[in-house]
């Protein structure tokens, strides 16, 4: 009888502390509404079709303002932009075709909520086919509705960026892939 008894207090602490590590996690994650989830979707797929027609005004315009500050302002960002779309061009890059996916679930980041958007992207070089797996960073600010976005490409030489463009998030938020081949 006794040894039930550790048994069953064992089994009761396990549990508890299983619970307590559960619930005092950093991540802390809310499911996104049906109308969000088109939303975000629709915003990227947009976005990213323009910059691929050779315009990067959708993209300027939703660019979080951290990267614009960091890049030095929303003029110069814009130039940056426009110049590297230019590049794109010149080096003869032309983008093939394009897969949003479904967003992740919403993180606190501060005073802002972030999700992230798997996207897939295929270029062509010179006639050589390169595969892009990344993600979009969809931001709002808590309880709002108007989504702003960092593309997750310009964090695969600096992973850490994504702390200097959004410091309130924490560091244990699972990020999806991130690759090229």
């Amino acid at each position: 009888m006794m040894m039930q008894e550790r048994f069953r207090a064992a089994r009761t602490l396990l549990a508890s502390l299983l619970l307590y590590a559960l619930l005092s996690s950093g991540v802390s994650a809310a499911p996104l509404t049906a109308a969000d989830v088109q939303s975000l979707r629709s915003d990227i797929a947009s976005m990213t079709a323009a910059f691929e027609r050779g315009d990067a005004e959708p993209l300027i315009a939703r660019t979080h303002p951290s990267l614009k500050a960091m890049a030095g302002g929303p003029d110069a960002f814009a130039e940056l932009t426009r110049h590297a779309l230019a590049q794109l061009r010149d080096i003869g890059i032309s983008f093939v075709s394009q897969e949003v996916g479904m967003p992740t679930e919403v993180y606190q980041a501060g005073e802002e909520e972030v999700c992230f958007v798997p996207r897939v992207s295929v270029m062509a070089v010179n006639g050589t086919q390169m595969k892009s797996t990344t993600f979009m960073i969809a931001i709002r600010s808590k309880g709002g509705t108007t989504w702003t976005y960092l593309d997750g490409a310009g964090l695969r030489k600096n992973p850490e960026m994504i702390y200097q463009l959004l410091p309130g998030l924490a560091r244990d938020v699972p990020l999806p892939p991130n690759t090229l081949e």
